[in-house]
């Protein structure tokens, strides 16, 4: 569901429950309560350490852009080279508080105005033309899970001192075998150890360990399950925990993102939906500051939210459906529980029929 339709459920139930001097029980809104929580839960993730380092992607149906740090931002911490080795000038430097709050408000701003504009010229062409394919549901949360595992094997890479050692780990560690591995539940002696060695390195150099949080407000796209999975494989290959908080509507419907348990699963993050209250009037902040801001070796001691069950049975790519007989692709592997007509809906490649 998208933003503004969100507002408008909100402002309902609000007047509502106003009428009956009851407190708002959501959903959060995107300027009032989720991006002021996002801020402040930068800020404290600052303040653990004096080199922690935090980019802000934004996801807005297609569009996927950095909000922060802005490209020729007013600050020269907002370069992208600095945030692994900064120069002396800089070192210790401070967040600006006011600076994070307005890049990050102006970033989705204009990330939601060029996705709302892409919206309305693809609307005007699926009107015109029936052949043009209509846009799909939800938002590109493996683009923007790419570009983070992207900015952070520069970083990592870059304190690691350069490509050649980082490309030399990558050789030894039988990539082809991982995720085989992992669907067998058999482990690699060699593999683990290579892991366990570059940890070693890695905390011997002073690097930091990485997470990603994703913040999730829409359905599951379908059609992005592979990329998701091998974005999900790479985060375990480089020990990369990804943590997922996603916000149901209220419909009385169970909601969740499937896609987002699993990546959470697998990688060993921490999963949750807050719901009714729990989203608006500062609470939201409350959470990200509770549940995600702890360091991966404090976790361990706390008694954070656990998922009881994962489901992990096959979907299918065009309608969502759980399926047990599937029609696979064989060009991208995609799962659809009808034989798809003269072309595939994920990669576009040409059914034929088998000889």
């Amino acid at each position: 569901m998208a933003w503004g339709e969100r507002e408008l459920r909100r402002k309902v139930s609000d007047q509502k429950r106003a009428a009956s001097s009851k407190p708002s029980i959501g959903p959060a809104r995107l300027s009032s309560d989720l991006l002021p929580a996002v801020v402040t839960f930068l800020l404290a993730y600052a303040s653990l350490h004096r080199e922690n380092c935090a980019i802000v992607i934004a996801v807005a149906g297609d569009e996927t852009a950095v909000v922060y740090p802005r490209k020729g931002g007013p600050i020269p911490k907002a370069s992208m080279v600095n945030m692994v080795n900064d120069p002396p000038e800089m070192s210790g430097t401070k967040i600006d508080a006011r600076t994070l709050h307005d890049l990050i408000h102006l970033g989705v701003a204009e990330l939601v105005f060029r996705a709302t504009e892409k919206a309305e010229k693809v609307a005007t062409s699926v009107n015109s033309d029936n052949n043009v394919h209509k846009p799909c549901d939800g938002a590109a949360i493996a683009a923007a899970l790419s570009l983070a595992l992207c900015c952070i094997n520069r970083f990592v890479t870059s304190a690691m001192g350069g490509p050649v050692s980082s490309a030399e780990l990558l050789l030894k560690r039988r990539d082809d075998e991982g995720v085989l591995s992992m669907i067998e539940g058999r482990t690699n002696d060699k593999s683990s150890d290579v892991s366990s060695s570059e940890h070693n390195i890695r905390a011997a150099r002073g690097v930091p360990s990485s997470r990603i949080l994703i913040l999730q407000a829409t359905e599951d796209r379908t059609k992005d399950y592979n990329a998701l999975m091998n974005c999900t494989f790479a985060a375990i290959k480089n020990e990369i925990l990804i943590d997922g908080c996603f916000f149901p509507v209220g419909t009385g419907k169970k909601e969740t993102s499937t896609f987002l348990e699993q990546a959470c699963d697998r990688t060993g993050g921490v999963f949750l939906a807050p719901t009714g209250q729990a989203q608006v009037e500062g609470a939201l902040t409350e959470v990200l500051v509770a549940v995600f801001l702890p360091s991966n070796q404090a976790r361990i001691q706390m008694n954070l939210p656990a998922l009881s069950e994962v489901d992990f049975r096959a979907r299918c790519f065009e309608t969502g459906e759980s399926v047990d007989i599937a029609f696979v692709c064989n060009q991208c592997l995609s799962i659809f529980k009808s034989k798809p007509v003269d072309r595939c809906l994920t990669c576009g490649e040409r059914v034929s029929a088998p000889a």
